[in-house]
């Protein structure tokens, strides 16, 4: 075959039509669908956006966003339900102190929930003394024990393992704020008695380390000693001066609330135990 021939046979093969521009290959249905796609991510980016603002400028954004992550952290470990109620009794122990604060004229923050380490609510205006400063530490504890008791109440009804156990564990949360060393609950609370207390408070920390070690009782540990090294500079203040009768009525709400709490955390860790080979 001659090359003239060879260029016969290549004529006769059917080209490809030339390709449109893909704009062009589209067609009208093709626009619209792409029309109706973008609108409809840009409605999903506005609702998310707007999800997002509300959570920005809510009072309660970082409270909310905070409790999920801390619920979702411990349903990992322990499962949802008891979860949930752990960290309801977290909140509602943090908003005794935010009831308390506001009794006493004092702004607060909404708390903060961190995981293993609990929640806090931040004070915008320092106590003017340590009575004061007693009164926000006590409604914490106060709210918390009120908790776990309606809890404790609910366990009996339904004979439940769940509840006896969350209502052990709100005791004992309400246990463990009360040692009298600040800035635990109890510290505070101590301080409008009197601040010397705390000496006693900081060994039994010590205690505590030595029998269950957590890094968390250290930071605490390390908390008290500062705490207790700043009052032991500035102990003539008058922050510390309280009135003899304000200190008779917290001393003895401390300790009853003390005493009941210890009782009711032994007798629902007994009643838990006891139901514990039923589930």
């Amino acid at each position: 075959m001659n090359r003239e021939d060879e260029m016969m046979e290549h004529q006769d093969i059917p080209q490809p039509p030339a390709q449109k521009p893909w704009y062009k290959r589209m067609g009208l249905g093709g626009a619209v669908t792409v029309l109706l796609a973008l609108l409809k991510w840009k409605s999903i980016l506005g609702f998310l956006k707007g999800i997002f603002l509300v959570f920005k400028f809510s009072k309660f954004g970082v409270t909310s966003l905070s409790m999920l992550t801390m619920i979702g952290v411990y349903a990992w470990f322990y499962g949802i339900q008891w979860a949930i109620g752990f960290v309801l009794l977290i909140a509602i122990h943090e908003y005794g102190h935010m009831f308390a604060a506001k009794r006493q004229n004092i702004p607060v923050t909404a708390p903060v929930f961190i995981p293993f380490l609990g929640a806090m609510i931040g004070i915008k205006e320092p106590p003017k003394d340590a009575a004061t400063e007693s009164i926000i530490a006590y409604g914490g504890p106060l709210f918390g024990f009120l908790a776990a008791a309606v809890v404790h109440m609910a366990a009996y009804g339904f004979q439940s393992p769940l509840l006896f156990s969350l209502a052990f564990t709100g005791y004992f949360l309400t246990l463990f704020n009360l040692i009298p060393a600040s800035p635990l609950d109890g510290g505070r609370i101590a301080g409008a008695v009197s601040p010397y207390i705390w000496f006693l408070g900081i060994p039994l920390i010590g205690v505590l380390i030595w029998v269950s070690f957590s890094p968390i009782l250290i930071l605490v540990l390390f908390g008290a000693i500062h705490r207790a090294w700043e009052f032991w500079k500035h102990r003539n203040d008058s922050y510390y001066d309280t009135d003899t009768g304000f200190r008779l009525k917290i001393g003895i709400a401390y300790l009853s609330l003390l005493l009941l709490s210890g009782v009711l955390t032994y007798e629902a860790h007994i009643t838990a135990e006891a139901l514990r080979p039923r589930l």
